[in-house]
């Protein structure tokens, strides 16, 4: 479970684990690190790649796009793609299952924020029970930082949603090419059967039928944790939020459904 944690309060810090124990941690989680990091760059050239083909009249040859792709980040590659599927969609030459180009952009995102808390983490300030620190942002009320517990099934688990989402891209991109091309009609492409994505535990609670991880769900979970809530009461309280509200209003609507439960 992770937990976020106002810089002010020392006391709600995980205990910093001695020099021993971290050596045996990172010993016994190094190979799904590197995992990690090794996945989410295929999903990356895969993006690039897709981006080539629904560009250019010959994607294997012409280099002139690589001349942008080489300055951009995966963020706004990731975003571009979207679009260009997008545009396919809306201009009735691509077709996708309902909602398909919103979710897909959601979990890329998704697996740049997971990526990012292993590439960036503090790994030498491991904290009791493998939290790690993966994450420092301010706030007008202050500095948090953002703890996340990493052990050898959540890293797993982070592999497993990274490559299932790169299998589910792939069979995206080769149905929008099949649709431009005609070797698809659009009422098979609409009801296409996609592979799924396998999300991580931390993802596992959002509402229906969006499939995409919510940041902002993440961060109210949170706060009803540091309220001294149980995971199981937060979690079904959570099920109240409406999907997109932002962490303020998610708070109170959670808090409104525990006071009335109690």
């Amino acid at each position: 479970m992770n937990k976020e944690v106002p810089h002010s309060d020392y006391d709600a810090h995980p205990e910093i684990v001695d020099d021993d124990e971290l050596n045996t941690y990172l010993g016994g989680i190094a190979e799904e690190i590197g995992w990690i990091i090794i996945s989410f760059n295929s999903l990356e050239d895969s993006i690039s790649n897709f981006l080539r083909e629904m560009m250019l009249r010959d994607p294997y040859q012409d280099e002139r796009l690589d001349v942008f792709l080489a300055e951009m980040g995966y963020a706004a590659k990731a975003r571009a793609l979207m679009h260009l599927y997008g545009q396919a969609v809306a201009h009735g030459v691509a077709h996708l299952p309902e909602g398909e180009v919103i979710e897909l952009e959601k979990d890329l995102s998704l697996a740049a924020t997971i990526r990012n808390g292993y590439a960036h983490a503090d790994w030498s300030g491991l904290r009791a029970d493998a939290y790690i620190k993966v994450k420092t942002r301010s706030s007008r009320s202050g500095i948090l930082h953002r703890y996340k517990r990493i052990d050898k099934e959540t890293a797993d688990a982070d592999i497993t949603y990274i490559i299932s989402l790169g299998n589910r891209l792939v069979s995206v991109h080769e149905l929008v090419q099949d649709s431009i091309y005609q070797r698809v009609n659009s009422q098979d492409a609409a009801s296409w059967n996609l592979p799924v994505v396998k999300y991580p535990a931390s993802a596992e609670v959002k509402p229906r039928p969006s499939r995409a991880y919510d940041e902002k769900r993440e961060d109210t979970l949170n706060a009803l944790l540091a309220l001294g809530y149980g995971e199981e009461e937060a979690a079904t309280a959570l099920r109240n939020v409406p999907y997109g509200l932002c962490a303020r209003e998610g708070i109170k609507v959670a808090l409104r459904t525990l006071q009335a439960d109690s």
